[in-house]
């Protein structure tokens, strides 16, 4: 299979699936200020713009681009259609927008023709690489490896042509950071083979690796959350996720939530404990990809944080951290998630996540952190562990803590 065959392959995917995975998270509008307001695997259930809050623009946007979606225009046709009316929006060239976490005044770049290039061939890029991943998901058996193709040319970045020809199984962890896009612009996409195809191509002489280069990193903080996060050189910051894969975990994600929408609370949680307790959930547990449903959230919590939310997602970044940082904690540990937000003892707020507390009967307190997504649609734990009453007493007394639900008389 010759490279100019292989890149004819690529191109030509039915956009149907890109269109399916775009469509799950366009009715999502979100308004943001920040590019990193949304992080990583949150733009999988949304839409969003940076700098649109405060301005009448994000629907236009949306519908601009499931348009050339659909229609497979160019980004210059994209481009045609929406800068007339940005423009009268006044949403255009420089200006100083306010933010509204800060409430200073900022000079920003609002609408050009840079932007619209960049907003259209970020979505686009995405939007294809979940249809790429339902096929690959759908195709493992038949087609289990993935290759990582670059574009083979002098723009490629350095890293990213390190990794060209890079061949390895769909289900290796290293996808779940270096699967393409790998940042804003990249080219790179990835392509499923069976093993006659991987056979074929070696004895035409490919140089395929089968064993991904090492991985150096940077640390990089979040200006929005003051979390410091570490990013693979290489990968633009934001982007050191799957984006395919995350595209497609959240179309199954909202379809078990459409599916448990109008249940029972009782069926809402027996699906979450069925799940909880599959052998998948040990495989997640031990090797992340993905994300898992954990916790079914009780009307008596959404009540009390005020979100329709009915399932708490546990993502593979996430679980990947609570590996490093909680070792001791055991499958029958995780396995326990459920219990916590069915009868929490108590629950408070701290900024951007709500904490869900379980008392046990030894005396300590098993915690969940949970953090709504900005598209108010989903929910996410941020991090799951035990504590004493002492380490209990010292969150409390942090500033702007909101008690919510508080059972320990009872």
């Amino acid at each position: 299979m010759k490279r100019s065959d292989v890149l004819a392959e690529l191109k030509p995917l039915p956009p149907l699936e890109a269109i399916a995975a775009f469509e799950k998270r366009a009715p999502n509008l979100v308004e943001t200020f920040s590019w990193q307001d949304a992080w990583q695997e949150e733009h999988a259930t949304m839409f969003t713009v940076a700098k649109s809050a405060g301005f009448d623009i994000l629907q236009d946007i949306q519908t601009a681009f499931e348009k050339a979606l659909k229609e497979g225009q160019t980004p210059q046709q994209f481009a045609r259609q929406l800068t007339p009316i940005l423009q009268q929006k006044g949403w255009w060239g420089k200006k100083l927008v306010t933010d509204p976490q800060t409430g200073e005044a900022v000079a920003a770049q609002l609408g050009s023709p840079r932007r619209l290039q960049t907003i259209f061939d970020a979505n686009m890029r995405v939007s294809y690489a979940a249809g790429h991943w339902a096929n690959f998901e759908r195709n493992k058996k038949t087609r289990p490896f993935l290759r990582y193709v670059t574009m083979d040319d002098d723009h490629v970045r350095p890293q990213h042509a390190r990794r060209h020809n890079l061949v390895l199984p769909v289900d290796h962890l290293y996808w779940n950071r270096w699967a393409a896009p790998c940042g804003w612009r990249c080219r790179c996409t990835m392509q499923s083979l069976s093993q006659r195809e991987v056979d074929q191509l070696i004895a035409e002489g490919e140089k395929l690796h089968f064993e991904p280069p090492a991985e150096t990193f940077r640390s990089f903080t979040n200006k929005r959350t003051g979390e410091i996060v570490r990013v693979p050189d290489g990968i633009d910051p934001g982007w050191a996720y799957n984006p395919g894969k995350a595209g497609y975990e959240a179309r199954v994600n909202q379809a078990i939530a459409e599916k448990v929408a109008d249940a029972s609370p009782q069926m809402v949680r027996a699906a979450v404990d069925d799940r909880v307790s599959s052998s998948a959930f040990e495989r997640f547990v031990r090797d992340p990809q993905g994300s898992m449903p954990v916790m079914a959230i009780p009307a008596v919590l959404r009540d009390a944080v005020q979100e329709d939310v009915q399932v708490a997602v546990l993502s593979a970044e996430t679980m990947e951290k609570q590996l490093r940082r909680h070792p001791e904690l055991t499958i029958d540990d995780y396995r326990a998630l459920p219990s916590i937000g069915a009868d929490p003892t108590m629950v408070f707020q701290d900024g951007e996540q709500t904490f869900v507390l379980v008392k046990l009967n030894d005396g300590r307190w098993r915690y969940a952190a949970l953090k709504v997504t900005a598209s108010r649609k989903a929910a996410f734990v941020t991090s799951f562990r035990y504590a004493s009453d002492e380490n209990i007493a010292r969150m409390l007394t942090r500033v702007g803590v909101k008690l919510l639900i508080d059972r320990r008389g009872e």
